[in-house]
Formats: structure tokens, C-alpha cells, sequence
């Protein structure tokens, strides 16, 4: 086989001269195309606004379920990140967990509820193995809806306690008092 000289070896093999020089003048075509900046740019200043002004420094600690309706209180704070109980739906649901359904709970004499219990010693033992220096704050929150029984509540709020988690938050909405802020309307706070 003979030694070619680098380049473009398509149709050379063709001796017709009008297919050879048709071939050469596609080759030598410019494949730059000149890139209009200004909307990609504009699109790109646009998209920055919009997620700043979307853009939450707080966070979202807890996400409020269709089926529970909060109550309202005038005297509210921020709520700090913890441990979430969920009481409405019929259910008592910790992190996601069900641990019980709240005709059970109401009917039952005994005071603490036995899957609750367990699964916030569970949460309280992996803070501790995972923040060893740490003192245990017990912090937690109760997002119940208002129609919840006081007696269901009740054995939570035992529950709770009894576990090491004394510092009890309510989720609330705030209805302009002194601690409110103005204009907001549904919100995350004690």
C-alpha cells in the first residue's frame, strides 16, 4: 500500500474532476458561527433574580400536611430544627414513623405510648453517639391539627417528657400579636 500525503482522502478514489473539486470546496467552509451573547447573558441575570428572591436563609423545618389545620396563636417565635411529632389524620406520626393511631392512644389507660417512646429514645441515642461533647437540649416539636383530643396530647406530651424531651414547641400560625411578624400568613412557629 502506498504512502498518502495527510489530509482529506474522501472520494480521491473517484477520478471524476468535478466531484474532486466539489469535495475540495465543501472542505474548506468555515465551521465558525458567531454566538450572540446579550439573551443568553439577559437569561442568565434572570434566572440569578429569580432564585435570590426565592431563596429562604431560615429553611423550611417543617412541612405543615394538607389534613392538619394549625391552631393560631398572637404570642409566637421561630422554631429551631428538631424532632418533628405529626398528631392528626387519625395517626401519631414521629419523623415519618407512625407510632399510633390516636383512637388507640385515647382509649388505652396507660399514660406513655410504647412506640413513641421507643423511637424518640432511639432519636435522642444517635444525637448523642453522634454529637458525644453535645449536652441533649429535648428539643421537640408537636405539629397537631386543633381538633386534636387533649388526651391524645396529653399522653404525647407525657410520652415526651418521660423520654428526656422537656422542651416542648407547638407549631402554630401566627395571628398579628406582639411577636408576629406583619404580613405573613401561615409560618413555622412556636
Amino acid at each position: 500500500m502506498p504512502i498518502k500525503k495527510p489530509g482529506s482522502q474522501l472520494m480521491s478514489s473517484i477520478g471524476l474532476k468535478f466531484a474532486s473539486q466539489h469535495q475540495q470546496k465543501k472542505a474548506g467552509r468555515s465551521v465558525d458561527v458567531a454566538l450572540n451573547l446579550t439573551p443568553m447573558i439577559d437569561m442568565f441575570v434572570v434566572l440569578t433574580i429569580f432564585l435570590l428572591m426565592t431563596f429562604s436563609t431560615t429553611g423550611e423545618i417543617l412541612f405543615i400536611q394538607k389534613d392538619i389545620e394549625l391552631p393560631s396563636a398572637t404570642m409566637t417565635e421561630e422554631l429551631e430544627q428538631a424532632p418533628i411529632i405529626t398528631i392528626g389524620a387519625g395517626q401519631v406520626v414521629i419523623e415519618g414513623v407512625a407510632v399510633g393511631r390516636m383512637d388507640d392512644i385515647a382509649e388505652d389507660e396507660n399514660f406513655e405510648i410504647p412506640d413513641l417512646s421507643e423511637k424518640m429514645t432511639n432519636l435522642k441515642k444517635n444525637f448523642q453517639q453522634l454529637h458525644p461533647n453535645m449536652e441533649f437540649a429535648g428539643k421537640i416539636i408537636i405539629q397537631g391539627d386543633k381538633e386534636v383530643p387533649f388526651r391524645v396530647l396529653k399522653k404525647v406530651m407525657f410520652t415526651c417528657t418521660s423520654v428526656g424531651y422537656t422542651n416542648i414547641n407547638f407549631a402554630v400560625l401566627p395571628v398579628g400579636g406582639a411577636n408576629a411578624p406583619e404580613g405573613e400568613g401561615e409560618g413555622e412557629h412556636e
